[in-house]
């Protein structure tokens, strides 16, 4: 048999729409229906039977400048005294919306404990409307809870029960007395509201603070007012109108008091801690100064910089003393060697030559004089003459006196000379030392002006601290207006009824979407085009559940036309305009393929054609039970060769005379080995000669191996797929048929796809 494929089925051109895409959903609207009736009565019930909540708003003034916009101030008293402070409004967010602060003032204002009206099916909170209130005496556990359910009060008391739904176990009590549960001090006081003609049933609840405090803290709402202002907005949903205004404006007044406090704590700490520096530093300070004092008096220094100007002149003044000296000694020297010389003896001397002393210049003169005149007496006299020996020896007297006298003048100004050298000595040695010493004094100095500095500078904190703590009690923050309260606020019927509309219609949505992802079975046409490459050359759609009829082809039905359309279809598969065998098969049973092979034969003998339906599921046949005819004999019996003719297995249907049924007959215990026998053959040959159309109604391909052999036999191989009955997975299994060309030519078939709306009351439309 030779493969084949028109043209004319080669488009694969997706033509799915978004309306083809929800179409899935339109036809599903019951789901929708119940999804939206259940989900409406839940929005119902919640809306009616839930505790209303309402909003408490309030607004707040941060008082200040913003940061980085305001210029620096050196006025700290004034800046003090006006309680100006920079401003950081997220810091200030941050502050409001702490869990510690929320913790202050629900355990300041008893915020934990919460009274309830015992109702039929809601329990209203009462807030401070009621005629008692709960204290705690004694909390030895923080996370200690409490729930009584107070009843039968009185001007002196009444009765409790522990919980809510513990009708056993009241017990009495007194207004004031203490009563103890789980080791915990609790009273109960009267407020004087008691309507003793009224009993009523009250719910008194103990919560730990911290519990209640993040429950608060969840559900406000702390934002800034606008950018360019220092205004912080405050809003918190509750139970009770005047609850929730009372939080607002006792945690405004609980956050202010914080500053307040943590300004005069900063104040007295800041104090403080100057007081102790300022003792430490006048200690440092004292020992400072008595080291200055120690040095210069142990170093007798009293004006360095005097001190050393008088040291050095004194210095230069000894140095030329001693040099004068110097020079003395060498005058004395010289006269002492002029005496010495032999050369010079009877020679005037010279005179003292500015030796200060007045016996030395006497005898120099003396002796001058004698040798004067022994010059002028010599002449006249005899060297031996006793005026002349009276001359020398007085001359030589006066030598041995002025030799005398030099050498004490010598003495004498080595001596001084001693002296002043040692003077010099100690001079230089002070003058060696004022570097040191000055280096010394300016290290004392500068430790000295160091921390006499930081003495200062902490005098001056010290001042500033005291001015800026009389400025403690001014408040940085401003309540612009008492917080005011709204409501109820939820529930809210409108956003109720629209969030359960949404809601429903959205678990309609995901219901149907989840059903589709997780439905292994094909549907659609799109699905069938996802996984093979088949044509589908028929779709037909869902029956009427009210037809009995097995031929739904006759009259003018929508069934009617797309067997046509089929028909159509299927002129155009073959090549040569010949005899026409088509296989109609499936993967399993129950997938329409006897319905579709009935009624094709049907829509082709109904032009006239001589068609022959042949039923081949000789396992499981349907067709002729379908159409009530005598299914005694029939296929079998020819290919066991006990019926010889045609016609004897033949069966018509009257309302088309031109179809003819050759029904199974008697079910083989062999079908498979029943194919292979060689009247097969002889079958096909005489009904190719006899009819224009030859349809076989197959087994299931998926279960027995009948369909391949049969095929060897079709022009035509016609697979049926139907809606949400044909796995995805057999796809694959046609794949793999076609693609081992087990059977040739093989053509899909839609069966059973649901009626959407391309087809109209009244109209035909195709595909």
């Amino acid at each position: 048999m030779e493969d084949f494929e028109p043209d004319i089925f080669n488009e694969d051109h997706s033509t799915v729409t978004v309306k083809d895409r929800l179409s899935k959903y339109f036809r599903n609207w019951p789901v929708f229906l119940i999804s939206l009736g259940i989900c409406l009565a839940a929005g119902i019930y919640y809306f009616l039977y839930t505790a209303p909540k309402y909003l408490a708003t309030t607004s707040l003034m941060v008082l200040g400048t913003k940061e980085n916009n305001s210029a620096n101030s050196s006025d700290v008293i004034g800046d003090a005294l006006k309680g100006k402070h920079e401003v950081n409004l997220n810091n200030e967010i941050l502050l409001l919306s702490s869990a510690k602060l929320m913790e202050r003032t629900v355990l300041k204002y008893g915020f934990n404990v919460f009274n309830f009206h015992k109702g039929r099916i809601l329990n209203i909170e009462l807030y401070k409307d009621v005629p008692f209130i709960l204290s705690a005496k004694k909390i030895t556990n923080n996370n200690f809870k409490l729930s009584l359910k107070i009843k039968n009060i009185s001007d002196t008391g009444g009765y409790f029960s522990l919980g809510t739904n513990n009708p056993a176990g009241s017990y009495p009590f007194k207004w004031g007395i203490p009563f103890s549960i789980g080791g915990q001090i609790f009273t109960l006081d009267s407020l004087g509201k008691i309507n003793c003609d009224k009993p009523e049933e009250y719910i008194v609840q103990w919560r730990p603070v911290h519990e209640v405090a993040n429950e608060l803290s969840k559900v406000l709402s702390v934002k800034a007012f606008d950018p360019n202002s220092n205004v912080i907005q405050l809003s918190l949903v509750t139970g009770n109108l005047q609850k929730g205004v009372d939080i607002l404006n006792d945690l405004f007044d609980e956050f202010n008091l914080s500053d307040v406090d943590d300004r005069n704590n900063l104040s007295k700490s800041t104090v403080q801690f100057i007081d102790n520096r300022l003792l430490s530093i006048t200690g440092e300070l004292k020992g400072v100064e008595e080291n200055l004092e120690g040095y210069q008096g142990n170093n007798e220094i009293v004006d360095l910089k005097g001190q050393s100007t008088q040291s050095l002149e004194n210095s230069n003044s000894v140095s030329k003393t001693i040099n004068d000296i110097n020079i003395q000694l060498g005058v004395v020297d010289m006269i002492s060697n002029y005496f010495s010389n032999a050369g010079n003896t009877g020679k005037l001397v010279p005179s003292s030559l500015g030796l200060n002393d007045g016996t030395l210049s006497l005898l120099i003169t003396q002796y001058n004089e004698l040798q004067l005149k022994k010059q002028r007496e010599a002449p006249l006299l005899a060297p031996n003459s006793t005026v002349m020996l009276d001359l020398n020896t007085q001359l030589a007297n006066l030598k041995n006196s002025i030799t005398e006298s030099l050498f004490n003048i010598k003495h004498n100004l080595q001596t001084q000379q001693s002296q002043f050298q040692e003077q010099k000595n100690q001079y230089k040695n002070i003058l060696s030392s004022i570097p040191h010493n000055e280096r010394v004094l300016q290290e004392i100095k500068r430790k000295q002006g160091i921390t006499e500095g930081l003495y200062l500078y902490l005098l001056q904190k010290r001042e500033e601290a005291a001015i800026s703590s009389t400025a403690s009690n001014v408040a940085h923050y401003k309540q612009l207006d008492a917080a005011t309260g709204e409501g109820p606020v939820e529930p809210n019927l409108r956003n109720t009824l629209i969030s359960t509309i949404l809601l429903g219609l959205a678990i309609g949505f995901i219901w149907i979407y989840v059903k589709d992802l997780i439905n292994d079975k094909i549907n659609g046409v799109n699905d069938i085009k996802k996984r093979t490459s088949l044509k589908i050359v028929g779709e037909i759609s869902q029956l009427p559940k009210k037809k009995k009829s097995p031929i739904a082809v006759l009259g003018r039905t929508l069934a009617g036309e797309e067997f046509r359309v089929l028909r159509t279809n299927i002129s155009f598969l073959a090549k040569y305009h010949g005899k026409k065998t088509i296989l109609v098969s499936s993967t399993m049973s129950g997938e329409g393929k006897s319905f579709i092979s009935l009624n094709l034969a049907a829509v082709c003998a109904i032009p006239g054609k001589k068609v022959a339906l042949l039923e081949f599921d000789i396992r499981n046949p349907s067709i002729a039970k379908q159409l009530s005819v005598d299914s005694g004999k029939g296929i079998t019996n020819f290919l066991m060769g006990d019926i010889t003719r045609l016609q004897d297995i033949r069966r018509e249907i009257p309302d088309i005379p031109t179809l003819h049924i050759y029904p199974c007959g008697p079910l083989p215990s062999n079908a498979a080995d029943l194919l292979l026998n060689e009247r097969f053959h002889v079958l096909f040959e005489s009904l190719r000669a006899a009819y224009d159309f030859i349809i076989v109604d197959s087994p299931p391909a998926g279960l027995v191996s009948d369909p391949f052999i049969l095929g060897r036999y079709s022009d035509v191989v016609l697979y049926i797929v139907r809606h949400q009955k044909t796995s995805k997975k057999d796809l694959t299994l046609i794949n793999d048929i076609v693609a081992n060309k087990t059977l040739s030519n093989v053509f899909l078939v839609l069966n059973d796809e649901p009626l959407g709306e391309k087809y109209k009351k009244g109209s035909y439309y195709y595909r």
